[in-house]
């Protein structure tokens, strides 16, 4: 697992040098910064870190890091003054650890441009806390997933998926190939501070579950839109890599968020080795 170990390094990094351009009050280097922040985490929820390490890894020793010819043609706003930006910090920084960090950043961000995804990268930056949580893929049936993660040779990792309107984490471990799944409450937060003041009211009204999908297939601009469903409110949620919605009832998704809270604060008191309440049990 040493790749996580070595964008961990360049993440520490890139994180000092945005400290530091805040305390000089340099917005536009900042700014650059974060952004190459968010491509290793870009990078990290889209499940391709093992895909990255491979591009490292084919990288030739001792090779002089520079831009990608690819950013010529999909450079983007941020990309190539990103790049500028870190080359310019290779040449300064004296301590072999720390030029080494930059080399790594340099190669993430070509890693990217090389494999065409700088547009989404920088979508990413700008526009991630507004979507959805990312998920990579969507199955009707965890027997399905299951099938899927157990026969593809090397799975994305770690990344999120759905099994129909719910989502789940899975993972695979390269060094031993281990790979497995579990449910994840990533949407359950976001609709419990949603409604934290009340549901709005006026959203679209539908009898069917099937009437409310053919009226999103033609309405996927709101990323998050309450509507109501056979007189139960539920939450409908744009996911733009997948294409499609996903339909969340609140009542249930709230339900379920304060059980999980409920079963996560029960297990860490019995790891602390006290004795659970009887409230707790």
């Amino acid at each position: 697992m040493k790749i996580y170990e070595t964008l961990a390094g360049a993440a520490r990094f890139a994180g000092l040098r945005w400290q530091a351009a805040m305390a000089q009050g340099s917005e536009d280097e900042k700014r650059l910064w974060s952004y190459v922040g968010e491509s290793r985490n870009f990078v990290h929820v889209t499940g391709q870190i093992y895909r990255f390490e491979d591009y490292l890894e084919a990288l030739e020793p001792g090779e002089p890091s520079k831009a990608s010819p690819a950013l010529n043609a999909d450079s983007g706003d941020l990309s190539q003054p990103a790049i500028d930006l870190l080359l310019k910090v290779l040449r300064e920084v004296p301590e072999p650890e720390q030029k080494q960090h930059v080399r790594v950043l340099i190669a993430l961000l070509d890693f990217i441009a090389d494999t065409g995804q700088t547009g989404d990268a920088e979508d990413f930056f700008i526009n991630h806390h507004q979507y959805a949580p990312i998920a990579i893929a969507q199955f009707t049936s965890q027997e399905e997933a299951e099938e899927w993660l157990k026969g593809v040779a090397e799975p994305p990792s770690p990344a999120h998926i759905l099994i129909g309107d719910e989502y789940y984490q899975f993972w695979y471990v390269r060094e031993d190939n281990t790979r497995d799944m579990y449910r994840d409450y990533v949407i359950e937060p976001v609709i419990k501070a949603l409604t934290t003041n009340g549901i709005p009211l006026g959203g679209p009204s539908f009898p069917t579950r099937a009437h409310a999908e053919q009226w999103l297939e033609n309405h996927p601009d709101p990323l998050e839109t309450f509507i109501v469903i056979a007189g139960e409110d539920y939450l409908a949620v744009h996911h733009k890599r997948l294409k499609r919605h996903t339909l969340h009832h609140v009542a249930s998704a709230l339900k379920d968020w304060e059980e999980h809270k409920r079963v996560v604060a029960l297990e860490e008191t019995r790891e602390a080795g006290a004795q659970p309440t009887k409230e707790d049990e």
